[in-house]
C-alpha cells in the first residue's frame, strides 16, 4: 500500500528539485548576460577611445596613436586586443595580437555586434565589433577582452550560489517534512480511536477531526452503526422466533401424545422424533440469546467483568446441582474477540461441562497466541470412539453423540466461522471430557 505520507515527501521534494533548479538555471543565465553586457559596454567604451586616437598620416595611411589608448593594448598577449579592418583590405591592430589577427566578417557603418571565440593564448574572447566611416574610410573596428578571468569568478560564484541553493532546498524539505508530519499527526488521534472502538471501549468515532477526513469518518461511523443494529437485531430475532414457536409446538407436542396416533405408533414416533429436534433448535436459539446479553454489538471480551455474570447465570440454568466452577483468566482482560460471540462460544462450552459434570468445571483462558479456551469436567466423559466422531469436520455434532450435541455443535459451527480448531480428549485432571478451542489472533 503506497504511504500517504511518502507520496507528499515525494511530492513536495521534486516540487522544491524543480523550483530550485530553475532559479539555479536562471540566475546562471542571468549573471552571465549581465557579465556579458557589463563586459561589451567596457569595450565599446574602449572602441570610442581606439576611435579617437585613429588618424590619416601624411600618405593618407590610416594610425593609431598608441599614447592616447591604454598601455594593456600595447603588451602582447595581454588578453585586451583591437583590430581594424578597413574596405580596402588594409588592417591595423594593436600590438598585443602580436602577429594574430582576429576572424572577425565586415560590418556595415552602424552596425555592430558581439560574441565570443578563441584568442590568440587559447582565451576565451568576448569581441564587440561595430561599422565606422571616419574621414571617408570605411572600416571595421573589433574590441576583444579576455574572459577567463571572470569566468573562474563566475564559477566561484556559482558554485557558492549552487551551495546556497542546494542549503535552502534542503532547509525548506526539512520545513515542509516538519508541516505534513504535524499535520499527518492530527490522524493519530483517529487511529486511536480506532482502536479503541476495535477494544469495545467506545461506540463510534469522535466527530473533532480535519475537514478534509469528516466524511470519512461520518461514513465509518455510519457503517458502524448499521452493524451494530443488524447484529443485535438478528440475535434478538433468533430469541423472539424461538419464542414465537414455543405455542405452536406445545399445541404440536399435545397432538402427538393424544389417543388418536396411539394406534399408528410408527406415525408417532416419527412425529415425536421431529418434534424433539425442533424443540432442541429452539432450546439451542433460547440459550444462545440467554448466554450472549445485552451489551454493545462488536465489543470485544473482557474476561475480568464477563465471568462472574456468566457463571451467576450457569448456576442459575443448572440450579439442581451444586456446582465449582472455576476460571483461570489472563492478566489481558480484555480479549480481541467479540463479546457475543465470546459469551456464546463460552456459555455453550461451559453449560455442556455443567450438564454433565458431577459438581466441578474448570475452565482456563490464554492468549499467548490468539485465544485458546480450555474446559474440562468431571463427567463420565465420551468413549474413544465418540472422541473420533467428535473430531470429525464432516459429521454434525448433534448426530453423533448423544448428550453432548447442542452445544457443542453451536461451538463448533463458530469456532470454524473464527477459521480455528478444536479438539476433543480425557481431562487427566477431572477425568470428564476436555474441550480445547485455538481462534486465530
Amino acid at each position: 500500500m503506497t504511504s500517504l505520507k511518502r507520496q507528499l515527501q515525494v511530492g513536495l521534494g521534486a516540487g522544491l528539485v524543480i523550483l530550485f533548479g530553475l532559479l539555479w538555471w536562471g540566475g546562471i543565465q542571468s549573471i552571465h548576460y549581465m557579465t556579458d553586457h557589463f563586459a561589451a559596454s567596457r569595450l565599446a567604451h574602449d572602441a570610442e577611445t581606439v576611435l579617437a586616437a585613429m588618424r590619416l598620416d601624411e600618405s593618407h595611411k590610416p594610425v593609431v596613436r598608441w599614447r592616447r589608448v591604454g598601455a594593456i593594448y600595447e603588451q602582447p598577449l595581454s588578453g585586451h586586443y583591437y583590430q581594424i579592418n578597413f574596405s580596402d583590405g588594409s588592417q591595423v591592430s594593436s600590438r598585443s595580437l602580436w602577429d594574430q589577427q582576429l576572424a572577425i566578417p565586415q560590418f556595415t557603418p552602424g552596425s555592430q555586434g558581439q560574441w565570443r571565440t578563441q584568442g590568440p593564448a587559447g582565451q576565451e574572447l568576448l569581441i564587440w565589433v561595430a561599422g565606422y566611416n571616419k574621414q571617408g574610410k570605411v572600416f571595421t573596428l573589433a574590441v576583444a577582452e579576455d574572459m577567463n578571468p571572470l569566468n573562474q569568478q563566475l564559477e566561484r560564484f556559482e558554485w557558492l550560489f549552487v551551495t546556497l541553493m542546494l542549503g535552502m532546498a534542503l532547509l525548506l524539505f526539512a520545513i515542509q517534512q516538519g508541516i505534513v508530519s504535524a499535520a499527518l499527526r492530527r490522524l493519530d488521534g483517529v487511529r486511536q480511536e480506532m482502536v479503541r472502538v476495535e477494544r469495545g471501549d467506545m461506540q463510534a468515532l469522535g466527530t473533532e477531526v480535519p475537514r478534509e477526513i469528516g466524511p470519512l469518518v461520518a461514513g465509518f461511523n455510519h457503517l458502524l452503526g448499521l452493524f451494530q443494529q443488524r447484529l443485535e437485531h438478528s440475535r434478538k430475532g433468533l430469541g423472539n422466533l424461538s419464542h414465537a414457536l414455543k405455542g405452536p409446538l406445545n399445541l404440536l407436542q399435545q397432538k402427538v401424545e393424544s389417543d388418536a396416533l396411539k394406534d399408528q405408533p410408527a406415525l408417532q414416533a416419527a412425529m415425536q422424533q421431529q418434534v424433539d429436534r425442533i424443540r432442541h433448535l429452539m432450546e439451542r436459539e433460547m440459550r444462545r440469546a440467554r448466554l450472549a446479553g445485552t451489551g454493545m454489538a462488536g465489543g470485544h471480551f473482557n474476561s475480568q467483568q464477563e465471568w462472574p455474570a456468566l457463571v451467576g447465570v450457569l448456576k442459575q440454568i443448572h440450579s439442581d446441582k451444586v456446582l465449582e466452577i472455576t476460571g483461570r483468566l489472563p492478566e489481558r482482560a480484555v480479549l480481541p474477540v467479540d463479546r457475543e460471540d465470546m459469551l456464546e462460544l463460552l456459555g455453550n462450552l461451559l453449560d455442556n461441562a455443567c450438564k454433565w459434570c458431577r459438581g466441578r468445571v474448570q475452565c482456563e483462558l490464554s492468549t499467548q497466541a490468539g485465544v485458546t479456551i480450555v474446559i474440562e469436567d468431571d463427567g463420565p466423559g465420551v468413549s474413544g470412539e465418540a472422541l473420533a466422531q467428535l473430531a470429525d469436520r464432516g459429521v454434525r455434532l448433534d448426530e453423533t453423540t448423544d448428550g453432548h450435541g447442542l452445544g457443542l455443535a453451536i461451538v463448533k459451527d463458530m469456532v470454524k466461522g473464527y477459521g480455528g480448531d478444536i479438539q476433543f480428549g480425557r481431562s487427566s485432571a477431572l477425568g470428564g471430557l476436555k474441550v480445547v478451542v485455538n481462534l486465530p489472533g
